[in-house]
């Protein structure tokens, strides 16, 4: 069941991204009028979200022990019109192999998951609220939203969720090396088939899979339902902007934003 709730909210959290990424570039250039300035006003909103995913890719390069260079975290327009907003310079030695890369660039993805999951558990209470959905229990639900909407510096968390979460996401540049390390998924488990041992391994990580399974889908719910609230703000703000001065925003090609 996680698996499924999973593969359910991933597509999902990424369209509703695409959508915030081009309509949060547009809101920012109605306000500035150059796209210089609305870049960097873009940049400046997902800041704390740039700034984990940078430090995670470092953090992971530095524990599996890959030499690490410079690191970036000012937005940069690339030849082919994607908007990279921040980047980490790591070493690419033949020793370095798939599966360290591959943690490398999924580590963004990981710490970003655990904070969202703590701001959900430690300030808004979303267990609670998680257990009244599933016993339909009104009694349990009205204080469970109760707790919800006025924990401490509501917008503050929910504005740390959205910048958060929408830089999280691996980048084409961290998605690299994954191809290589699902072939060596792909062997190891045609050698466990031969071997017939696949039955004894399925039953020992079906648990921790679940889990794990489990409160990633929990974290990307949590960012869809903050991501809907600021679509709303967002659509809002560029009708209004665009009344205000009398022009209208023509999106005729999907916009690209990474962090690296």
């Amino acid at each position: 069941m996680p698996f499924f709730w999973l593969a359910l909210a991933l597509p999902t959290l990424l369209l509703l991204q695409r959508w915030i990424h081009r309509h949060l570039r547009g809101v920012a250039y109605l306000l500035t009028g150059r796209m210089s300035w609305a870049v960097l006003l873009y940049a400046i909103v997902l800041f704390p979200g740039v700034l984990l995913h940078e430090l995670s890719h470092w953090l992971a390069a530095r524990l599996l022990g890959v030499r690490t260079g410079a690191i970036s975290l000012l937005p940069q327009m690339q030849k082919d019109g994607v908007l990279r907003l921040g980047y980490v310079e790591y070493y690419r030695s033949r020793s370095l192999g798939p599966i360290r890369e591959s943690l490398i660039g999924v580590a963004p993805l990981i710490t970003g998951t655990v904070v969202v999951l703590l701001i959900g558990f430690r300030i808004f209470d979303i267990a609670s609220f998680t257990i009244a959905l599933e016993t339909a229990s009104v009694d349990r639900l009205s204080p469970a939203l109760s707790r919800l909407f006025t924990a401490p510096d509501f917008l503050v968390w929910l504005y740390f969720i959205f910048a958060i979460s929408n830089a999280m996401m691996p980048s084409p540049s961290d998605r690299r090396a994954w191809p290589p390390f699902l072939i060596l998924l792909a062997v190891a488990g045609v050698a466990l088939y031969v071997l017939d041992r696949q039955q004894v391994i399925i039953a020992g990580i079906a648990g921790p899979a679940a889990t794990v399974f489990g409160y990633l889908a929990l974290a990307l719910s949590l960012a869809i339902g903050v991501d809907v609230v600021f679509i709303f703000v967002i659509y809002l703000l560029e009708g209004l902007i665009s009344r205000l001065r009398g022009v209208e925003l023509v999106y005729e090609q999907p916009d690209a934003a990474s962090s690296e």
